[in-house]
């Protein structure tokens, strides 16, 4: 399997306090405390390109690259996918995707 196919499912929202949090719900990769939803999603990319790369060095244990998030951040993902399809806006919330850097061989 090549770097590429891979991809993390991620969620970034904004706290009642108004700073970002971003969750690799995959990788189990916590970002909180940012000022912005870019700098969150940068900064959660950032945390699954180091822990990837960690895990390559190690050759992929199974601990590293097999991590789900805690039920809270799935709860959270249900939470604000519910309210957004009610109300057809994703802001302040947005889903994404990230995929490992190039430069990474995956067995």
């Amino acid at each position: 399997m090549s770097h590429k196919d891979l991809s993390f499912r991620c969620i970034a929202y904004q706290e009642k306090d108004g700073s970002f949090t971003g969750v690799c719900l995959d990788l189990d990769i916590v970002e909180e405390g940012h000022v912005s939803l870019e700098e969150t999603i940068l900064s959660v990319n950032d945390a699954v390109s180091s822990h990837l790369q960690v895990a390559a060095k190690l050759d992929f244990p199974e601990e590293l690259v097999s991590r789900s998030a805690p039920k809270e951040y799935w709860n959270k993902l249900r939470e604000i996918t519910k309210e957004n399809v009610s109300k057809k806006s994703f802001e302040p919330f947005q889903f994404f995707t990230t995929q490992p850097p190039t430069g990474l061989a995956y067995a």
